[in-house]
């Protein structure tokens, strides 16, 4: 998977070969808290293991549109039943993760330069 930090994209790789482009912008950050609340609560969920796949679906949902890519909950929902339940949360807490970081290293690689 190839991500962007300073965009906040990340390719997405589900099984067949299937890949989709992921953007958590600030418009779809708000969605998913729109849709599931906070999301730095919904981040230290994940980190402890407490979560619904439903939510999984919809992080991945709106991450995927973000990232400019028409699709349906039941496109994702399908791509999730053949990449199992721990690859498809792993996948959704790696975009949550995205949304998080501060960019740390990005900022330091420009100071070094």
């Amino acid at each position: 998977m190839s991500q962007n930090l300073i965009r906040a994209e990340k390719v997405l790789n589900f099984p067949n070969n299937v890949d989709y482009k992921a953007r958590m912008s600030l418009d779809v950050v708000m969605n998913i808290e729109n849709s599931l609340g906070s999301i730095m609560k919904l981040a230290l969920r994940f980190s402890e293991g407490d979560v619904t796949q439903t939510e999984v679906m919809t992080i991945l949902t709106l991450a995927i549109r973000g990232g400019g890519n028409d699709v349906k909950n039941s496109d994702i929902k399908n791509l999730m039943d053949e990449m199992g339940i721990p690859e498809a949360t792993k996948m959704a807490g790696e975009v949550l993760a995205i949304a998080l970081s501060t960019g740390d290293k990005v900022d330091q690689k420009k100071s070094e330069a």
